[in-house]
């Protein structure tokens, strides 16, 4: 009992043996109510805010570019090593307690709450739970108590919790954002008096200084069109409350070193699938150099083992391949200076591994797989819809040719742009990518570098230590 308490959350005990409903202290062990729990585990629930953090809901393989909580963590230094997605389109927050216990049941250390948008857009409306009629003018005050309901579960479990604020919809009725700012005021307040809450306050970087009591306006550009209205955000909104998440997942998570490699580390050895992470340039099998590709002024060669290319599909980029020293020290910079002329042209760096012996044998059936890797965007850059590492492997499954993929932070050519005003830093990582059961494995492609405009655009951009990495199975 002693080490129990020893190695548990101070700030969370605090909570934790207040009382039961009852009003009795200490009623369970500790060990019954703080389960093994990873701060770099997070359980999201909420609606659409959530659901959209992946772009292959039921899936969850490929992350989101237009949505904050995944470029948060790029930006953050990549500290999620997990991230659970309980979120679901067009849920108020009492239909979103249904999978409450199913998020609390997970390893995750930290909850993620994002929701209260269509509980006042919906309203009034019978409780999933109580049954209940929740008025349009007291909608507001029912939202928080399903979010109070939450955070306060997740605090008993010795868990830390994180609550967006709503933004709302652009279509709110000025009675609506009544009940908006009432649902907000409550949650700052619930801030203020729990341990362990943390607010991200999305509102402020979204909302328009224009916004009044009798209309929400959003900034230009910050939320995708193409919706019945602005109600989502765009890859620039999703950035700029990136930059806000950042900082508070680096108040609660532990900086984990997983995005970077060293000589050691590389296909030989099984458990980092790419040769030459550090992109030397003298020595090995030769790189390649695609169509449109040209060596930077200063370099000599490409680095060994790697493939520059135009993405598929374009036959009109130009972009010119450096090597330069990185500035912390780790190994060589790759520098691609690119000029796009069509929406969805872009360039590509990649390895890629035959499924027969000897390459093949580094991924059998049941390998899983994570892309890791860091790009850097120099202020004045144009176009940019995506910039990541992702994975793509074929093989015969039931008889039938297969294709999976994994993004790092996937857009398209319709959901905004990141931001020319400024640069920045991504440290990336994909999901996890379990090989099938493959009959017959065909190839197992890792892009370093997958950039795609969704206008004609120049910039420049920098990659370092890519990595395809093999999980350890000694501790799952």
């Amino acid at each position: 009992m002693a080490g129990e308490i020893e190695q548990a959350d101070i700030r969370a005990l605090t909570h934790v043996l207040g009382h039961d409903e009852q009003g009795l202290f200490g009623r369970n062990t500790i060990g019954s109510i703080i389960a093994p729990r990873s701060l770099n585990i997070i359980a999201a629930i909420g609606d659409s805010t959530v659901e959209q953090m992946h772009l292959d809901s039921g899936v969850y393989r490929n992350r989101s570019a237009y949505n904050h909580f995944f470029i948060g963590n790029a930006l953050a230094g990549n500290p999620v090593a997990r991230a659970y997605n309980f979120g679901k389109s067009g849920e108020r927050t009492d239909q979103t307690l249904a999978r409450l216990s199913a998020a609390l049941a997970t390893d995750a250390g930290v909850l993620y709450i994002s929701e209260g948008i269509n509980s006042i857009a919906q309203a009034p409306y019978t409780h999933a739970v109580s049954g209940a009629t929740v008025a349009a003018d007291q909608v507001g005050a029912q939202a928080f108590a399903d979010t109070l309901t939450k955070v306060d579960a997740a605090l008993a479990k010795g868990m830390r919790v994180i609550v967006v604020l709503c933004h709302g919809a652009a279509n709110y009725t000025a009675a609506q954002i009544k009940q908006l700012v009432i649902y907000n005021a409550a949650l700052r307040r619930l801030a203020e008096l729990r341990p362990n809450v943390w607010l991200l306050d999305a509102p402020s970087i979204l909302h328009d200084p224009s916004t009044t009591p009798n209309s929400l306006a959003f900034r230009t550009g910050y939320m995708r069109t193409g919706e019945a209205t602005l109600v989502h955000e765009s890859a620039t909104g999703a950035y700029f409350v990136g930059k806000l998440f950042a900082g508070v997942l680096r108040n609660i998570l532990r900086l984990l070193p997983r995005n970077s490699v060293d000589g050691s580390n590389q296909r030989v050895n099984g458990l980092q699938l790419v040769n030459n992470p550090l992109f030397n340039a003298t020595s090995g099998n030769a790189g390649t150099m695609g169509a449109g590709g040209s060596l930077a002024s200063g370099t000599s060669a490409l680095p060994f083992e790697w493939n520059f290319r135009r993405v598929s599909g374009d036959s009109t980029t130009t972009f010119t391949v450096g090597v330069e020293p990185n500035a912390e020290g780790n190994g060589n910079d790759v520098v691609i200076t690119y000029n796009v002329t069509t929406a969805g042209g872009g360039v590509r760096i990649n390895q890629d591994l035959a499924g027969t012996s000897p390459n093949g044998d580094y991924w059998p059936p049941g390998t899983m797989l994570q892309a890791f890797g860091k790009t850097t965007v120099i202020a004045g850059a144009t176009g940019l819809a995506s910039v990541q590492p992702m994975i793509e492997m074929n093989g015969t499954l039931n008889g039938v040719s297969t294709t999976q993929v994994t993004h790092a932070l996937l857009n398209d050519t319709s959901h905004g742009l990141y931001p020319s005003t400024e640069g920045f830093s991504m440290d990336h990582a994909s999901e996890v990518l379990t090989v099938p059961a493959y009959s017959a494995r065909a190839y197992l492609s890792f892009r370093a570098l997958e950039l795609v405009c969704a206008t004609a655009g120049t910039g420049t951009v920098r990659v370092n230590m890519p990595q395809l990495a093999v999980r350890s199975t000694l501790i799952m």
